[in-house]
């Protein structure tokens, strides 16, 4: 159906009207949209002539809204947000956001480079500026719209996100485990072929506290290969190399893709867990957005 255009004022009367209705005064209305009263109340007259209905009474007080101006009203203001609604979705899809992100590299590695299309195709207004950092500290947070971080449960404010809680075990290849017999003794564990960081962060959970949890006593590896990160122990048991040491959600996707085996079921520690923290929650749209979708993705794996 064709739309009358005869039966539609020009945009420039309704806003006038809005912002008179509102203000209560012409003189209000004016100085609001930088005109002055006369053209106010001439816009109004000829809004009024237009409908051929009376909006406004006018006194010395101001102006008040007649029985009919008060309906039509509800209508404009309607029309009008939807208006303004629809030209910010417009204007927010046109121009491309940018999004600054500090991550880990085995989050960067292991979880979001394999689903970073996904989040493009859905969202192409928004444009990642990701820098790797190791560190996780929610303090050096302050450069990034979103920062990617390990901490106690205990100092996560309203600004932060929990992502992965902290749950750690240890896989190796298929290839590793069918050359030991298909079976790892954990009482020997030490004993076998290890893959192990050549520094440990000292708030990490680590292979010490993953013996005691288990019961077992540790004591330095008789044969251990010894690497810089995270991503370089992952890579080598994906090469055959060794039994490491692993948080679950580095090794969901590899096990499903059967390029690790489980040696252990995984390890759950209650005090630490992993974050996203948004710099500015209130104002950064496309910040919440990004931790809503990580959210999403992790939802459907859990």
């Amino acid at each position: 159906m064709s739309i009358k255009s005869r039966l539609i004022p020009p945009t420039g009367y309704l806003l006038v009207f809005e912002s008179a209705a509102r203000l209560g005064s012409l003189t209000k209305a004016a100085d609001e949209l930088c005109v002055t009263t006369t053209a106010v109340s001439k816009q109004v007259k000829n809004l009024e002539n237009f409908l051929n209905i009376q909006l406004f009474t006018r006194s010395k007080q101001g102006v008040q809204l007649t029985a009919q101006g008060y309906q039509y009203l509800q209508r404009v203001k309607e029309a009008l947000d939807i208006l303004s609604e629809e030209t910010k979705i417009l204007d927010n899809s046109s121009t491309a956001v940018t999004l600054n992100l500090e991550v880990g590299p085995c989050f960067m590695h292991f979880w979001l480079l394999p689903k970073i299309e996904q989040f493009r195709q859905a969202h192409p207004e928004i444009m990642l500026n990701i820098t790797i950092s190791n560190e996780r500290h929610i303090d050096a947070s302050e450069h990034y719209d979103v920062t990617f971080y390990y901490a106690t449960i205990a100092t996560a404010n309203e600004n932060c996100q929990q992502i992965f809680a902290e749950r750690i075990q240890l896989v190796c290849s298929p290839k590793f485990l069918e050359s030991h017999g298909g079976y790892i003794d954990l009482q020997s564990i030490f004993d076998q072929p290890l893959i192990m960081l050549k520094k440990e962060m000292s708030f990490w959970e680590g292979w010490q506290s993953w013996a005691n949890k288990a019961g077992l006593t540790y004591r330095i590896p008789n044969n251990a290969l010894m690497v810089d990160d995270q991503v370089a122990v992952i890579q080598a048991a994906i090469n055959d190399t060794g039994i490491a040491l692993v948080w679950d959600w580095h090794v969901s996707e590899l096990i499903a893709k059967g390029e690790l085996v489980s040696v252990t079921d995984y390890m759950e520690f209650e005090e630490k867990a992993y974050f996203l923290h948004i710099a500015d929650q209130e104002n950064n749209l496309a910040a919440k957005t990004f931790v809503g979708w990580v959210q999403q993705q992790e939802s459907g794996y859990r």
